[in-house]
């Protein structure tokens, strides 16, 4: 079974090793990742996972394009591919963003086998917040581990990812569903996360999330590490959007917008139980991956380069007043699991 993931790329280089074990190990085996203007070597990381054969790294078109709305051009260029077409199943998948996998041993192969009629798997996300850490992540640190709280959405709209034939006509392979024309209405089988066949009315247009009485977690989550710690959040703003709007120009982060987008994502209601119960097997991977040496030193590498960029965000006073609001706020709202991490 082929499973093929789109993923857009920048400046996720500590992240990398991980995000891409815990793919293959719930059987995603044709990644496909599309890298612009990286300054953290997450570009050369990708080069070497792909001569290592684990991924197929590409520099997004938009480059060439010279088109900074990233994931737009990105989506218009995958769906020009026959690659998708010929895969079993496809997923748009991005680095903050992990499927877990319920049922049997937690691979999507088993997954499938639950919703065997399924033509696409809408899968909602969890949203986890900063667990108060501050900074990037400890040397030996895993996000899946670190970042342990996150909101409680059993009964809110949530986001939604999916999992769809690669065989079946989708007139699009979008990024939050795959869209689909009016004659594939009515002999398409969509499921949410508990197997549940979702209404025609919802996917006979493109939808981003559901509402709470389709939103589901039995079979199938995606845990969304949206802003990570607060130098990892003042990193990502530094970053900038793959998705701007057209004629805008990038200027540095305003701090009531700012701090609006971090309350709406630092969600640390409930501890998550998976993440808690931690993943040796997962470590373990990280470990095999970490025994190439240029790898290795192109992991650390990166880790560095994050953590001294944060240092020279925080010399900046836009983001010295940002850094400062999310300590001063998160104190208040959240003061039980404020941890320092020294980098």
């Amino acid at each position: 079974m082929r499973v093929t993931s789109i993923t857009p790329m920048k400046n996720e280089g500590p992240y990398i090793l991980e995000w891409v074990a815990h793919n293959r190990m719930i059987g995603i085996n044709d990644m496909l990742v599309f890298s612009n203007h990286c300054s953290d070597f997450t570009d050369i990381i990708l080069e070497r996972l792909d001569e290592l054969g684990l991924v197929r790294h590409m520099i997004n078109p938009s480059v060439r394009k010279q088109n900074a709305r990233h994931h737009i051009e990105l989506v218009r260029y995958v769906n020009e591919l026959p690659r998708l077409r010929r895969s079993d199943w496809v997923t748009h998948i991005d680095a903050d963003e992990f499927i877990r996998v319920k049922v049997g041993n937690g691979r999507l192969e088993d997954l499938v086998n639950a919703v065997p009629d399924a033509d696409a798997i809408s899968m909602s996300l969890r949203t986890f917040g900063c667990s108060g850490i501050d900074g990037i992540l400890p040397d030996d640190g895993l996000v899946t581990e670190t970042f342990r709280w996150r909101k409680d959405n059993n009964k809110s709209h949530a986001p939604v990812k999916y999992l769809a034939r690669g065989g079946f006509p989708w007139t699009k392979f979008a990024n939050n569903s795959p869209e689909l024309a009016e004659p594939e209405l009515s002999r398409v089988n969509w499921v949410n996360g508990d197997g549940t066949e979702l209404p025609s009315e919802k996917i006979a247009t493109p939808f981003k999330r559901l509402p709470p009485n389709m939103t589901a977690f039995g079979l199938v989550d995606v845990a969304h590490y949206t802003i990570r710690s607060f130098k990892g959040f003042l990193l990502q703003k530094d970053r900038g959007s793959a998705n701007p709007i057209k004629g805008i120009k990038p200027t540095e982060p305003d701090l009531e917008d700012t701090m609006r987008y971090w309350d709406l994502y630092n969600c640390n209601e409930v501890e998550d139980e998976i993440s808690k119960a931690g993943n040796p097997d997962l470590r373990g991977a990280v470990a095999e991956l970490l025994k190439d040496t240029e790898l290795a030193d192109l992991h650390k590498a990166s880790v560095n380069w994050h953590r001294m960029r944060a240092q020279e965000l925080l010399k900046n006073k836009t983001y010295a007043n940002i850094y400062r609001t999310i300590l001063s706020r998160h104190e208040e709202v959240f003061p039980q699991v404020v941890s320092q991490i020294d980098d």
